[in-house]
């Protein structure tokens, strides 16, 4: 939902939804200009998902459900408002991936869309369902596709401000088009220049050390950032790459792989001098540091009031469950999923 988001300004043009559709098409058209194939791919929206759960806790103020149609009338509803509930969003995604391709039904460029595991075409392509959350592993799937039937001296440009997908096409790189780049907030980024410099195995890594140390919807150790994590990620020896790799391909981390990953953590916390090898080790040492600070903070709900109550900005505890979820659907970047079990969602 970026492109739309983009467009938080409606103009007085845009009075129903129907004339928002076509501002969204404009806008795509005229970012897209200089390709002869279009991708566009939405987020699917599930009320049960652990996204769905982050996107609510982050909400301000209760959400509000519309009708998507094409004589809605949005004239005086600003577009946070409208797109605040999870529902008008999947209503919007499916409205505006068909509005897409029926503005450009005779247009001569191949344009796709994705939305709710449908993936159409203006052409005569034809494409499985699926059941993929995340626009950003469909994306690469996609992708992956559209190098295959492209020349090798194509461009491959992404549009998206997400680092995520910067991290999944980087890891990526080597199933994509050599001249494959991604435009962001901050610029244009070449990735074959980072595939190089980071080398494939530890580019293959990438999505795992970032999931580890803080994604989106996975939680962050405390008091250190992504840049600093970048720089220990880079100095990290072959095991503890090899151990990262092993998150993305093993459904269960086995203790051999905390060891080693506790290898990697404490080194980030650890002062000049003292080599702490373990996380209990760890933790004693942190709660030494910062026990003063500790002691003033409130005790965590349905706990007693005894000495370590207490709840604290992050942890240093091995990777959070969360992160468990979120490699799972990473790693699905270039394997296709069927479509949605009835049983539940993958």
């Amino acid at each position: 939902m970026v492109l739309v988001q983009r467009l938080n300004k409606k103009t007085a043009t845009v009075v129903t939804v129907k004339d928002l559709s076509g501002c969204f098409n404009d806008r795509l058209m005229s970012l897209t200009r200089d390709y002869d194939e279009i991708i566009l791919v939405f987020d699917t929206y599930r009320t049960d998902s652990l996204k769905s759960a982050t996107r609510d806790k982050r909400r301000q103020g209760k959400a509000i459900q519309y009708q998507v149609r094409d004589d809605t009338n949005i004239k005086h509803i600003p577009l946070s408002r409208f797109l605040s509930h999870d529902q008008t969003k999947a209503d919007l995604t499916d409205y505006l991936a068909a509005k897409i391709l029926e503005y450009n039904r005779g247009s001569s460029k191949l344009i796709i869309t994705s939305a709710s595991g449908n993936t159409r075409s203006n052409k005569d392509l034809l494409f499985e369902e699926n059941n993929q959350e995340e626009a950003d592993t469909l994306l690469i799937h996609q992708a992956v596709l559209a190098s295959h039937r492209n020349p090798a001296d194509a461009q491959l440009m992404f549009f998206s401000p997400d680092t995520d997908i910067l991290v999944l096409v980087t890891a990526n790189y080597d199933l994509l088009l050599k001249n494959t780049s991604i435009s962001m907030a901050s610029g244009v980024v070449q990735i074959e220049p980072l595939w190089r410099a980071l080398g494939k195995e530890r580019a293959k890594a990438l999505p795992a050390s970032h999931g580890f140390t803080g994604a989106d919807n996975t939680g962050r150790f405390s008091r250190i950032g992504k840049a600093t994590w970048l720089q220990i990620y880079l100095k990290a020896e072959e095991d503890i790459i090899n151990a990262l790799q092993m998150l993305l391909d093993e459904a269960e981390v086995a203790e051999g792989m905390l060891s080693t990953l506790a290898s990697f953590v404490c080194p980030a916390y650890s002062p000049k001098g003292i080599n702490i090898k373990t996380i209990p080790e760890l933790r004693w040492h942190l709660f030494c540091k910062h026990r003063a600070e500790s002691d003033k903070l409130p005790p965590c709900p349905n706990q007693g009031m005894g000495t370590g109550s207490h709840c604290s900005s992050g942890s240093a505890a091995g990777p959070p469950a969360q992160w468990v979820l979120q490699r799972l659907g990473w790693h699905e970047t270039n394997n296709h999923r069927g479509p949605p079990s009835p049983k539940g969602h993958h």
